[in-house]
C-alpha cells in the first residue's frame, strides 16, 4: 500500500507541475489605447505619440504584427519578447500632410496573449494650410471653405428621394453655427454637426423629394449656407448650394396594352428660325403639340435652361387628337453673342417619347 500512495502522489505532483505550465501566459496591459493629438496646425509637422504595453503575465509575451489602417500612420514596435513584469513601447506617428480636419486612425496589435489583438486609436483636429484647404475644399465663404457647391443628377424617377452631400471646412478661429435659408418645399437640408469647431468639418446634405416638387424636368434649385460667427460680432457669410435634379416619369410597370392605349405627343417641326430679332424687342413665336395617341396627353412643361427665353403653353390636357399652343418669346438683350442658337424641351406622358427637343435658332439685326 505505501508504494501505491507513493505513485499517486507522484502522478498528482506531476499534473500540479503540468496545470501550472499550461496556466502561465502573458497579459497585455496597456497606459492608455486612445491618444489624442487635440488641435494643431499643419506646419507643426508630423505627430508622435508612444503606447506603453506592460507584461503582467507569468509567461513571455510577444508582439506577433502591427497593422496601420492608413498610409498617413506608421508604428514602431519591439521584435524581442517582452519578460513578465517588463514593458515595451509602442510609437506611432501621424503625418498630417494635406489632410486637413479631424481625424481618427486605427493601429491593430496581435500579441501572443488572449484576447491575441488590441486596438490602438489617435486622433485629433489639424488646421490646413491654405494650400491644403483650397487643394480640398477648393469653393470658399468667409471662412466656411467647401467640397463643392453644384450637385446635379441625370434623371431622378418621380417619386424617388434622392440626396446628396458635401462637405464644409472651418479654416477660421472662431467656431461657426450652421443655417440654412431654403424657400423650397421639396428639398430639406441638414447639417451634422450644425455647430463648427476651428479646423474641424460639417457634413452637409441636401434631400431631394421629387413627389413634393411641382415641377417637371430640371429643377435648377439654390439653398442658401449661412454660417454666423459663435463668439464674435461678425456679419455671417453666406454661400449658395445650386442642387439640379431631371425629374421624370416611371414608365417600366406599362404593359404592352398600357402602351398601345397611351398618348402621342406630335409636334410637327424639329426647329423654330426667328428672322426678326432685334435688339430691345421681345419677339414672339409658335409651336403647335398635338396628341395623335388614344388617351389624354398631359402637357408636364414646356421649357428652356437660356435665359432669353421665355414659354407658356395654352393647355396641358390634350385629348386625342386635340392640339395646345405653346407661345415661344426671346429677349434678344440676352441672347450671348447676336446669334441665337438654343433648344426647348417639351416634356409629356407620352411613354415612347416624353421628351421633345426642338431648336430655336436666330440671328440678331
Amino acid at each position: 500500500m505505501t508504494q501505491v500512495w507513493r505513485n499517486i502522489a507522484t502522478i498528482m505532483l506531476g499534473a500540479v507541475a503540468l496545470t501550472g505550465s499550461i496556466m502561465a501566459q502573458p497579459v497585455a496591459s496597456w497606459n492608455e489605447t486612445t491618444h489624442d493629438f487635440g488641435t494643431f496646425h499643419e506646419s507643426a509637422g508630423k505627430k508622435v505619440c508612444q503606447f506603453v504595453l506592460t507584461n503582467t503575465g507569468d509567461s513571455a509575451m510577444v508582439i506577433t504584427q502591427v497593422k496601420t489602417t492608413c498610409g498617413c500612420t506608421v508604428a514602431n514596435f519591439p521584435t524581442e519578447p517582452i519578460a513578465p513584469g517588463a514593458s515595451g513601447t509602442i510609437e506611432i506617428t501621424y503625418s498630417p500632410t494635406d489632410r486637413p480636419g479631424p481625424f481618427e486612425k486605427g493601429v491593430w496589435v496581435y500579441t501572443n496573449t488572449t484576447p491575441n489583438r488590441t486596438r490602438l486609436v489617435i486622433k485629433g483636429i489639424m488646421k490646413g494650410s491654405e494650400e491644403s484647404v483650397r487643394r480640398y475644399f477648393p469653393v470658399g465663404s468667409g471662412d466656411l471653405h467647401f467640397t463643392n457647391l453644384v450637385m446635379a443628377d441625370d434623371e431622378v424617377k418621380k417619386g424617388m428621394l434622392r440626396n446628396n452631400s458635401i462637405t464644409a471646412y472651418n479654416s477660421g478661429t472662431d467656431t461657426l453655427v450652421l443655417t440654412f435659408d431654403n424657400n423650397t418645399s421639396h428639398i430639406n437640408a441638414r447639417a451634422v454637426p450644425n455647430t463648427v469647431a476651428p479646423g474641424d468639418i460639417s457634413y452637409m446634405t441636401f434631400f431631394f423629394d421629387t413627389m413634393r416638387t411641382p415641377v417637371w424636368g430640371i429643377n435648377d434649385d439654390h439653398i442658401t449656407i449661412v454660417a454666423t460667427p459663435l463668439h464674435s460680432d461678425k456679419a455671417p457669410t453666406h454661400a449658395d448650394a445650386n442642387i439640379v435634379v431631371n425629374v421624370v416619369e416611371d414608365f417600366s410597370n406599362m404593359t404592352d396594352d398600357d402602351l398601345a392605349k397611351a398618348p402621342t405627343c406630335e409636334v410637327l417641326t424639329d426647329k423654330i428660325v426667328f428672322d426678326n430679332l432685334r435688339a430691345g424687342e421681345i419677339a414672339e413665336g409658335a409651336l403647335s403639340i398635338k396628341n395623335s395617341g388614344k388617351s389624354n396627353l398631359i402637357v408636364r412643361r414646356v421649357m428652356s435652361t437660356d435665359r432669353a427665353i421665355s414659354t407658356k403653353c395654352d393647355k396641358t390636357l390634350l385629348k386625342p387628337s386635340q392640339e395646345a399652343i405653346a407661345t415661344i418669346k426671346v429677349n434678344p438683350n440676352k441672347v450671348s453673342g447676336n446669334v441665337l442658337n438654343s433648344q426647348i424641351t417639351i416634356i409629356t406622358n407620352d411613354p415612347l417619347n416624353p421628351r421633345v427637343t426642338i431648336r430655336v435658332v436666330g440671328e440678331i439685326k
